[in-house]
């Protein structure tokens, strides 16, 4: 894949700390599209691949506005509805990907399995294109409606476990822009954090969303670990008047470069280092 930017190629990692990725596109809702239509999705998938089905509750509408009003208008939004739309989710038979369907977004994730490495970037773009042309040819021999993108997204959970780039709070400093929980002396110890930031993708392409939580995780011997979740989410605007799948590929490009060279500069490098950092 060529580089979106002119700052070179991009960075790897050997053993990045990244455990979900999921990269998805959301669409205008299709008058004619039911939730009966989710399972005739997946029946048209073949089925030794994606054995297992959920439901899930839809998840909201999320569009990137770049008026100077937009800045303050994240946080918490609860719609009432009686739609009864719901999402499903197709899980593949190794249990390491999954596919997400509702009447406006699909979204294609890889999902961590103990023992399994990160399979890379383009091989988890490969697999959401798959479904997402199933998708396309679905609408079409149901002659449902148009699909019409209007959002691609992306996203990049990590995992960093106590004991590795940390071990205590004030270790935290390995996230630049956090540095270490503060501790009132004699007063008050510091223990935890939660927080996040907001970035403007250059040419207000889009927007980069970087999420912090101190969580206790369980592991695969179901003990429990603390950790940190650092979760980076790239999402802008699909251009329109233009190829729909390359469109929404590029935004995905897009999305993933921002998160790479975003992550890359927000840590030490020592960090870096830790996780097998190579600069190409």
């Amino acid at each position: 894949m060529n580089d979106l930017t002119d700052q070179g190629p991009l960075p790897t990692y050997g053993n990045p700390p990244v455990v979900e990725t999921v990269l998805g596109v959301q669409f205008e809702r299709l008058a004619g599209f039911k939730n009966g239509h989710l399972g005739a999705y997946w029946k048209s998938l073949p089925t030794d691949q994606w054995p297992t089905v959920a439901d899930a509750p839809p998840l909201e509408p999320q569009f990137e506005r770049f008026e100077p009003s937009a800045r303050w208008a994240r946080g918490l939004q609860i719609q009432l509805t009686r739609d009864p739309a719901s999402r499903l989710q197709i899980t593949s038979a190794e249990g390491d990907r999954m596919i997400q369907i509702q009447n406006g977004r699909l979204h294609f994730n890889w999902l961590g399995v103990a023992g399994r490495d990160y399979p890379r970037y383009e091989n988890v773009r490969d697999g959401f294109a798959s479904a997402l042309n199933a998708l396309l040819a679905f609408l079409s021999q149901e002659e449902i409606g148009d699909f019409r993108a209007n959002q691609w997204e992306v996203t990049y959970v990590n995992h960093i476990a106590q004991g590795t780039v940390w071990n205590n709070p004030d270790d935290w400093s390995f996230f630049r822009p956090l540095g270490s929980v503060p501790t009132i002396p004699g007063v008050a110890l510091g223990e935890s954090f939660a927080g996040e930031w907001h970035f403007v993708i250059p040419g207000q392409r889009g927007r980069l969303h970087v999420q912090w939580q101190h969580v206790l995780a369980t592991g695969t011997q179901q003990e429990q670990h603390e950790g940190v979740r650092l979760t980076f989410t790239a999402r802008g605007p699909v251009q329109e008047g233009s190829d729909c799948v390359s469109s929404v590929l590029q935004g995905l490009n897009i999305g993933r470069e921002t998160i790479v060279r975003s992550f890359t500069d927000l840590m030490t490098i020592e960090a870096k280092k830790h996780w097998g950092y190579k600069k190409c």
